[in-house]
């Protein structure tokens, strides 16, 4: 069919059948995929007003939640204040100054004391273990410190209270393995007592300390509770080193004794010094002190001087 043969009906025909092919096509191209993308969100959207349908109801368990953290926090914090020290590791030196006053004087007399305040005897020393010397050792993991076996004394009643009694005292107590022996009013009970203690807050720095590595051994060598670095000069009075007339002993490169040191090794006078004190005269030997290099004991078979 040639051009001049093309009539105006077939130019109609042409062009619609092109139109009808273009559509289809942006159909398929455009149409059809945005259908499947609003479909999708219509899916997300049915979800997610699903969930905000239960909106309040979570959020009245968010409050409940918190009303219920804050009751648990403030029952933990007032157990902490009540049945803790204040001992924190934020600051080394200073927890390990609180962890000293804890061991060394708090907790053995407490626990010495507690058992007449039920009508019970203690029979039995108490022996609190030594802390350590060593601020860079602690951390604020929990402590325990096993303080041995217990013997207490005293009628049935009175042996019971005292059991039940450690639930009242001002730190956190396990007691196990109770044996009792003998008659009422001459009961004999024996039980071994652990004590735990959680300090609080992160720790801190670490302390820089004069010896390195040697630091935490040096302490022992002078004083219980001195940290490391800051031992005495030679051995203990009554140790190797301070034997005989009780002199102190020589340091490498150090002079001749002062006027007043040798012999004896009485400490000498000064103007207008009174007597020395007891225990510190005659061979010049210092007193000891308790836990000078071990637990420090506290009962009725441990003499404090």
């Amino acid at each position: 069919m040639g051009p001049s043969k093309l009539k105006s009906i077939h130019v109609v025909i042409i062009g619609s059948v092109a139109c009808i092919l273009i559509v289809v096509g942006l159909y398929f191209l455009f149409v059809k995929n945005a259908n499947a993308r609003i479909a999708a969100l219509n899916v997300r959207y049915t979800q997610a007003d699903s969930v905000y349908q239960t909106l309040n109801s979570v959020e009245s368990n968010l409050a409940t939640t918190n009303q219920k953290f804050n009751l648990v926090k403030s029952k933990n914090d007032r157990y902490m204040r009540e049945y803790m020290p204040p001992l924190s590791c934020t600051d080394r030196a200073q927890g390990m100054l609180q962890r000293w006053n804890e061991q060394a004087k708090i907790l053995g007399p407490m626990i010495k004391a507690w058992p007449s305040k039920y009508g019970v005897t203690l029979t039995s020393s108490v022996s609190v273990p030594a802390p350590p010397v060593n601020p860079n050792n602690i951390d604020n993991s929990m402590i325990t410190l096993p303080m041995g076996t217990f013997s207490v004394t005293g009628d049935f009643r009175s042996i019971m209270a005292h059991i039940r009694s450690w639930n009242k005292f001002h730190r956190l107590v396990q007691i196990d393995a109770v044996s009792l022996d003998g008659q009422s009013p001459n009961i004999t009970a024996q039980y071994n007592v652990t004590v735990y203690i959680f300090p609080q807050g992160e720790p801190g720095p670490t302390i820089e300390m004069a010896g390195g590595g040697q630091a935490a051994a040096s302490g022992p060598g002078g004083l219980a509770g001195m940290p490391g670095g800051m031992s005495m000069p030679g051995a203990m009075p009554g140790r190797s080193g301070m034997s005989g007339s009780g002199s102190m002993p020589s340091r490498p490169g150090a002079g001749a004794m002062p006027p007043g040191m040798s012999g004896s090794g009485s400490m000498p006078s000064r103007p207008g010094a009174g007597a020395m004190p007891p225990g510190m005269g005659g061979s010049g030997s210092m007193p000891s002190r308790p836990g000078a290099a071990g637990p420090m004991p506290y009962g009725p078979s441990a003499s404090r001087k």
